[in-house]
């Protein structure tokens, strides 16, 4: 018997890891629930996993992390 899921309450939040001097910092991306609902949480997923994100400085050594 298939377990019943509840609709989205919440907001939608994911990471995207970054290395900042031997370092990780995490960023988070968040969207509303309705968000979800209207794009269905694969579009979601994809989205905030193409989501443009600058960390910028001088003094420290920043890369990506990539989680796939």
């Amino acid at each position: 018997m298939a377990e019943e899921v509840k609709p989205l309450s919440g907001p939608v939040t994911i990471e995207q890891a970054f290395n900042v001097d031997g370092r990780k910092l995490t960023v988070l991306v968040q969207f509303p629930a309705a968000v979800a609902k209207d794009v269905g949480m694969e579009t979601l997923v994809s989205a905030a996993n193409r989501a443009l994100v600058t960390i910028e400085s001088k003094t420290h050594a920043v890369r990506k992390l990539r989680s796939e």
